[in-house]
């Protein structure tokens, strides 16, 4: 069953808030351009979302582009809940 993005997004912002100090990020700020996340902590944001969200991720999945900001991580997330629906 697939959370609601409001849900993710929320999620997404309260695990950034434990290890970046500052300001919420608005859902389309650049995490890469801020400084909030860089390559190697996109790996621990990855184990987050596959531990949180029960998503598989694939190699291909591994485009930082998925992970820009709040908004494109919560998309990703829906996309892959999607395909692992589709494939119940």
């Amino acid at each position: 069953m697939s959370a609601p993005s409001v849900q993710i997004d929320q999620a997404v912002i309260d695990f950034l808030a434990q290890y970046s100090p500052g300001p919420v990020p608005n859902l389309d700020e650049d995490l890469f351009a801020t400084g909030r996340v860089n390559s190697l902590f996109a790996l621990q944001l990855l184990t987050f979302l596959e531990k949180n969200f029960q998503i598989a991720l694939a190699p291909e999945d591994l485009d930082l582009r998925n992970f820009a900001t709040v908004g494109k991580v919560t998309a990703f997330v829906l996309r892959k809940q999607a395909q692992a629906a589709g494939n119940a």
